[in-house]
Parts: structure tokens; sequence; C-alpha cells
């Protein structure tokens, strides 16, 4: 029984981080494509979830009664903003992970992993109130992010930085009316202020120098091959090299170059929204050993119409292309980047493994 019991504590000493997890989890299981008006609503309720509770654990720290009900009301409290921060955070990360390769949204995945260590290890009022309030102002920052190219139509720069600021604004009015719930929030209100411009400034520095992806536009699907032809009803068939390496899935592909071979194909479904538009253009890139730096070699521009299920798909040809690392990176407005795909390129006069697909 004693070994009960302390494990018993030892999980509960652990639980908002489990909470916290579990709500993550769940959503990006569960979570429909953006479009999906059930998306929005739902993200906007869990938006709206942590508000509330996080205004009314502070009203409730204000009484300064500390009963037995209350004490459990406000454990009750932090353990649903727990659940509801993991699940507003998950909308994020599902997303980017859709959208992008990891070597291109890796830092959200690294803001994750912060905010999952701190809510670990904070256990004063002071500091989860901080974490809680910032946990939020991400989320909302990304749900504006993801919601106002939708409501534009559009996906550029100037959707972005409309996004930046009804996230200040809306940040900035729930500082000041969270300072009259206790006295707690009212000293805390400078830092909170600080929290509602410095998170959406540092998010937009990270976009304008290209490190976070273009949300939401996402990347479905990317491939190199010998040969890509549209057929009827809009689909495409394509000759791809059959890759024979052990673990071929989670290695860099390679495009075996052939004398037959008048250039190599990159096809790319850009998944976006219903009605939203944005210019796509394909950027093939090699890496020259000798600066140590990725050259570009040729941009194919597309102008991509949103809404169909399998995404917007279009691929380009590169001519007289010659041996080493390349990589092709999608991109919108010619700057942002959806996502990338890696290969090495390399001569060949043997006969190579070529199978015919659907695309």
């Amino acid at each position: 029984m004693p070994d009960f019991l302390k494990r018993i504590k030892t999980y509960t000493a652990h639980s908002t981080t489990i909470i916290f997890i579990c709500g993550f989890l769940f959503d990006m299981v569960m979570l429909p494509d953006l479009d999906e008006p059930f998306a929005r609503y739902v993200g906007f309720g869990y938006l709206c979830a942590i508000a509330l509770l996080i205004m009314f654990r502070e009203w409730l720290v204000a009484q300064n009664r500390a009963t037995i009900f209350e004490q459990r009301t406000y454990s009750v409290a932090t353990f649903f903003i727990s659940y509801c921060s993991g699940s507003a955070l998950s909308f994020v990360f599902v997303y980017a992970m859709r959208s992008a390769a990891i070597s291109v949204s890796w830092p959200l995945f690294l803001i994750l992993g912060l905010c999952i260590i701190t809510n670990e290890f904070i256990s004063t009022h002071n500091f989860r109130f901080t974490l809680d309030v910032g946990v939020l102002l991400f989320a909302i920052l990304f749900y504006t992010i993801f919601n106002v190219p939708l409501l534009l139509k559009v996906q550029n720069n100037f959707s972005f930085l409309v996004s930046i600021a009804i996230t200040v604004v809306v940040s900035l009015l729930y500082i000041y009316f969270l300072q009259f719930t206790s006295e707690n929030a009212m000293h805390e209100a400078p830092r909170g202020y600080s929290l509602a411009i410095g998170i959406p400034m540092f998010v937009g520095m990270l976009y304008l120098l290209n490190i976070i992806p273009a949300v939401p536009l996402s990347l479905r699907d990317g491939g190199i091959y010998h040969s890509v032809t549209r057929i009827t009803n809009g689909e495409f068939s394509a000759e791809k090299e059959i890759d024979t390496r052990t673990f071929s899935k989670y290695r860099t592909p390679v495009y075996h170059l052939t004398p037959t071979d008048t250039g190599i194909y990159f096809f790319s479904a850009v998944g976006a929204p219903a009605e939203l538009s944005a210019p796509i253009s394909h950027v093939w890139e090699y890496y020259d050993e000798s600066t140590q730096s990725w050259k570009t070699s040729t941009t194919v521009s597309f102008t991509l119409d949103g809404g169909r299920e399998d995404g917007y798909r279009a691929y380009s040809k590169k001519d007289n292309i010659t041996e080493g690392l390349w990589r092709v990176t999608v991109k919108v407005d010619n700057t942002r980047i959806v996502g990338r795909m890696k290969f090495w390129v390399v001569k060949t006069g043997d006969n190579i493994n070529i199978e015919e697909v659907k695309i």
C-alpha cells in the first residue's frame, strides 16, 4: 500500500504535464482539415475556454479563503487549462507537420518542447500564471495566422501582417481585462503586456526570416520522377524509380540519370483551403561543394487555386541537370517555404528499375 500511494503521488505531481500531452495527442489524431468549419469552431472554443478558466482561477485565488473546495476547484481549473492548452497548441503543430518537412518546421517543435518542459518544472502560481497566459497568446497568434488567409482568400505577406496586428490587439485587450480579476494578475500585467507584444513580434520575425513554414498551405505530396504525363480527369501518370535500399523511406532519395533521360521531373500537391489563392513556385537548387551553400538553378512559377481534396497538383522539369545533391523547395510568393524535398543525382549507364504509378 505505501508503494501504491507513493506512485499515485508521483503521477499527481506530473499530472498537468500528462494532461497537457493528452490534449495535444487527442487533437493530433482527431483534427480534420483546416478548411473544415468544425476545426475552426473547436479551436476557437479551446481559446475561449483557456481565457475564461485563467480569469476564473485568478478570481478564485483573489478570494484568499483556501477552503478544501476552493483548493480542489483550483486544481480542476489548472488541469482543464493544461488540457485545453495542449489541444490548442495541437492546431499549430499538427498543421505544421502537414505543411512541411521537419527540416522546415523544426522551430515550432522546439517551442512545443519548451512548453512541455516548462509546464513540468513550474509549480509556483505566479510562474504558472505567466506560462498559461503565454501559451494562450501563442495559440491565439497561430489560430489567427491560420484563419485570416481564409477570410481574405489569399496567402501573402499582407495577410500575415494583418494576423499579427489582430493578435496584438486581442492579446492586449485580454491582458487589460485580466488584471481586474486579482491583485496577482494586476501585478503580472506588465509581464503580460510584454508577452502580448513580444510573442507576435518574435513569430513575425521567424516568418519574415523564412524560418517557419507558410501556413495554412500544406505540402500534401512531393516526389521526383523520370517522367510525368497528364492523363484524363486531371490525373497524372509518372515513371518512378524503385528504391531497393534498406529503410529507403527514411533516406535521401537517389535519382539515377541514364543516357536516355531528357530531364528530371518534380511533382507536388499543395493543399490549400477552398477559395484560397497564392503564387506557388518550384525552386530547383543544387549544393555547391566549393562554397558549401545552396545555389538556385531554376524557378518555375504557378498560380494556386485551393479547395481540391488532394491538393493543387503541378510538376516542373529540370533539363541538363548535373550530378550532386539537389533539392526542390516549394514556395509561396517566391519567398515563404511550404515544403522541400532533397535528393541525390547520380549518372549511370546501367538499367534501372522503374514502375509506372498514378499520382
